[in-house]
């Protein structure tokens, strides 16, 4: 299904020079490009911070690079506009990416594949409010507010696949905003933007902008893949240490189990 194009827009064309300020911070691990339409992140999906640390629910699953650049980069649209019907993500948006993170990591849906399950609630996220996926894939599931240490409060520290930007916790007079529509968002005076919120939903809570969804995923966006089949929940395992060595090429997940 596609969201049908609005006749109105909250906002601008997004000059992509300014786009590219704000994924500066990142580089070179995150590299950006862009066309007439779009803005395109390139990235291997792994951010600078440890990883994995304070899951208590695992899938056996570890941050394996991936190869989210040339035809497979992150595409954001340069042109934002209002659908007619936006895209709930209580109802659908269950598989895939909804919006990217400034250092080049996806944000997935809060609630997982299964369209139930909180992973914030169920214990599958790590310090930094990601894990990784199926295809060892690492992405987060809330709102990755510590990239304000590096791009500033009142900065954006994402934007969502349909173009409009997603801030942290406070608004540009550091005040939470208490009057955010069902998407967690707000029209303010340079435009509409997303908000992340330390309940439910946590980042934005869908797209109020033109997308396209196929598959219950937002598309086109960037395919993950893993050298290795995809493993079973390890009943009862807590995740309590992380080590990488990019020389080497290697990372090591620690955790115990019954002792």
């Amino acid at each position: 299904s596609a969201a049908s194009p609005a006749t109105s827009s909250s906002a601008a064309a997004l000059p992509a020079d300014s786009l590219e300020a704000v994924f500066a911070p990142f580089a070179p691990r995150v590299k950006t490009r862009s066309d007439a339409q779009w803005f395109y992140v390139e990235s291997d999906g792994r951010p600078a911070h440890n990883m994995m640390v304070g899951i208590t629910a695992w899938q056996q699953q570890v941050p394996v690079p991936q190869a989210y650049t040339g035809r497979n980069a992150w595409q954001i649209p340069l042109k934002p506009r209002f659908a007619d019907n936006p895209v709930s993500a209580k109802k659908q948006l269950f598989r895939g990416a909804i919006a990217l993170a400034v250092n080049g990591v996806p944000i997935f849906n809060p609630i997982k594949n299964d369209g139930k399950t909180d992973t914030f609630i169920a214990g599958e996220l790590d310090e930094f409010g990601g894990h990784c996926g199926r295809a060892d894939d690492y992405h987060y599931h809330i709102g990755p507010v510590h990239l304000e240490k590096v791009v500033g409060k009142g900065n954006p520290i994402g934007y969502a696949l349909d173009g409009y930007p997603l801030y942290g916790y406070t608004d540009a007079d550091g005040k939470e905003p208490n009057n955010l529509d069902e998407f967690n968002g707000r029209t303010e005076k340079d435009g509409y933007r997303y908000y992340s919120t330390k309940k439910y939903p946590y980042v934005n809570g869908g797209l109020r902008g033109v997308v396209t969804v196929k598959d219950d995923q937002i598309d086109p966006q960037p395919r993950a893949y893993s050298p290795r089949p995809a493993l079973t929940p390890l009943r009862g395992a807590k995740i309590t240490g992380f080590e990488r060595d990019d020389e080497k090429k290697t990372v090591t997940v620690k955790y115990e189990q019954g002792g």
